[in-house]
């Protein structure tokens, strides 16, 4: 099932002295072995960027990105390992890695897509305040280092945990929107009240500080509350424009992912 595009506040009506630039639609793409069927996919559901997985870069890299281009979808390199929490060096070799890509590629990546998740630490229920100050301190690190790079984050929507940081306390989801340049909501949830709500201060505060925000839904099997897979795709939709239509416009919408979002298209 083709999704609708003015299901989620699409339209083409463009005042004809500026160009039309659609509301953001991006889409987590874990393996890079994927069809072009996919591809298409995406470009028919109204996609504008993709999230794309690489342990390493390559021409199979630059021929993705070019395919993607070819269909006006951006591509943002996507990594994450929570290790990074505790071993920046490593992090930091994988951002020069990008680095060199980008210098020689004739087709590069509009940014860093960061999916570093503290909470899969298997310590983490004993850890949690110090690898949360921890991974805040790694988006201080990565914004210092890397300063004209891209830079976005996953972060799921209960990082509400007060931390200090060189002297001031604040939620940690407030330093991380500050050191990024687009943060994703992993607002995981089944209708467009849920995601709302559970997204509620992290909207609150992106809107006051005019950092663009994404809100995301989950399409693969898992506890009914925190997906659509249950619900089906039609629905999905149905909730994402009710959702579209309460964010700012350079607010966005992520799905995840490519591979489970086309298998519910397909039912």
């Amino acid at each position: 099932m083709a999704i609708s595009v003015l299901a989620l506040g699409f339209c083409s009506c463009a005042p004809a002295d500026k160009p039309y630039s659609p509301p953001l639609l991006g889409v987590w793409w874990w393996d890079n072995r994927l069809g072009e069927e996919y591809l298409d996919f995406a470009a028919e559901n109204g996609v504008t960027e993709i999230y794309c997985y690489y342990s390493s870069f390559s021409q199979k890299t630059t021929d993705f990105i070019s395919a993607a281009n070819a269909r006006d979808i951006d591509v943002l390199w996507l990594a994450g390992k929570y290790e990074w929490v505790e071993d920046y060096p490593s992090l930091k070799s994988k951002m020069q890695e990008y680095i060199d890509f980008q210098n020689s590629s004739a087709y590069k990546f509009a940014g860093v897509h960061l999916d570093v998740e503290p909470h899969q630490h298997p310590q983490f229920d004993e850890m949690r305040e110090e690898l949360i100050t921890k991974y805040v301190g790694m988006t201080f690190s990565l914004r210092s280092d890397f300063p004209d790079v891209r830079i976005e984050y996953d972060i799921p929507f209960w990082l509400d945990d007060e931390i200090t940081v060189n002297g001031t306390t604040r939620p940690s989801h407030e330093f991380v929107i500050d050191n990024a340049d687009r943060v994703t909501v992993m607002s995981y949830r089944d209708s467009a009240d849920k995601i709302l709500s559970c997204a509620e201060d992290e909207l609150a505060y992106a809107k006051a500080t005019g950092k663009p925000l994404n809100l995301s839904v989950e399409t693969g099997e898992n506890e009914d509350l925190v997906t659509f897979y249950e619900e089906g795709n039609a629905y999905m939709l149905s909730q994402l424009a009710v959702v579209r239509a309460s964010l700012p416009d350079d607010f966005g919408i992520a799905i995840h992912h490519i591979k489970d979002w086309k298998a519910l298209a397909d039912k």
